[in-house]
């Protein structure tokens, strides 16, 4: 081999190398910012979680505190599920730590509100509910945001915007029309602002539903397919049926005759349809990132054996030079 064509070999070999190395590394921090994808996704399931729990327990609280003692051991247990929640998440936060601060503030907050719940007034209780579910939301759209799952089409952003902000809101909505609705059952009458407030709530649930339909008619086949939205059409109309008998039975008379447990098992299954509908959202964009997640996988092997054949190749050019 000539002095020529050894230099030509390992001129080309090193710069093979050097594009071979710049493709893996490409291709390895895609890999990692899919996989931080993923983590996201999983941590916002816990929250989601969480927030039903949580509002699960502002309802029961409101019940118990406008007379309904059959809530008071309910509560109990429930407490123990969501502070073994609370631990689980703050583990799972520290591949995240951005996000410690935030979930933190949510511990704190929950340590201050679960000793004195059974104690306090009807409207402490529910504005301090609301305001710690407001933490878990506002938490669970920021983790959203910054895993930028709109990225390559992952999930388009219309879908980003339907799975973390509007589903999560609309069962907010309904979980606050559960407590108000379930403390009214309890006590057998309404003051003006209970109804004040459940006819607004009755106004943003339905908002929020016709922006859910919207969105979900705008999103691709892929992530939203004929049986995901033959479950929302499902949810639509139980949300239609909670509605309306709220407008029958709570707002159409001052002292209402309804059984608190039965309005409450009633809204919470069409809140657990709302949250059936987020998980299966969510198992939609899991799916896609598995998806990604297996090409970048193959592409980063198939740039490590660029960049060794690159390595390799130099090499074979470089050594006849030294000896």
């Amino acid at each position: 081999m000539t002095d020529t064509l050894i230099l030509l070999c390992a001129a080309a070999g090193t710069a093979g190398s050097v594009l071979a190395a710049l493709w893996h590394c490409r291709n390895r921090t895609r890999l990692a910012h899919l996989a931080s994808q993923q983590t996201s996704i999983a941590i916002n399931h816990e929250l989601k979680q969480l927030l039903g729990k949580i509002q699960q327990h502002r309802g029961m609280a409101s019940g118990y505190l406008n007379g309904d003692a059959s809530f008071k051991y309910k509560i109990s247990a429930l407490q123990a599920e969501i502070g073994r929640e609370t631990e689980q998440i703050a583990k799972r936060l520290h591949a995240l730590p951005a996000h410690r601060g935030g979930f933190e503030a949510i511990e704190s907050h929950w340590r201050s509100l679960s000793p004195t719940v059974l104690h306090g007034t009807r409207e402490q209780s529910f504005d301090n509910h609301c305001q710690l579910i407001a933490a878990v939301l506002d938490l669970m759209r920021d983790i959203a945001e910054r895993s930028q799952l709109h990225r390559d089409s992952a999930c388009p952003f219309g879908f980003v915007e339907i799975v973390w902000h509007l589903l999560p809101d609309t069962a907010e909505a309904i979980g606050q029309t559960r407590a108000i609705g379930t403390g009214i059952a309890a006590a057998g009458r309404s003051l003006s602002t209970e109804r004040i407030k459940l006819g607004y709530l009755l106004t943003r649930i339905r908002n929020a539903a016709e922006r859910l339909e919207s969105g979900i008619a705008r999103t691709p086949s892929a992530m939203a397919g004929a049986e995901f939205r033959h479950s929302f059409g499902e949810v639509r109309q139980r949300i239609d049926s909670l509605v309306g008998d709220i407008e029958q039975q709570l707002l159409a008379s001052e002292r209402p005759a309804i059984d608190p447990a039965g309005f409450f098992e009633h809204a919470t299954q069409t809140l657990n349809g709302v949250f059936d509908l987020y998980d299966r959202a969510e198992a939609a964009a899991n799916r896609e990132l598995q998806t990604r997640l297996a090409g970048a996988a193959r592409l980063g092997r198939q740039s490590l054996a660029t960049l060794l054949l690159g390595v390799t190749t130099a090499a074979a050019g470089i050594l006849p030079l030294a000896l």
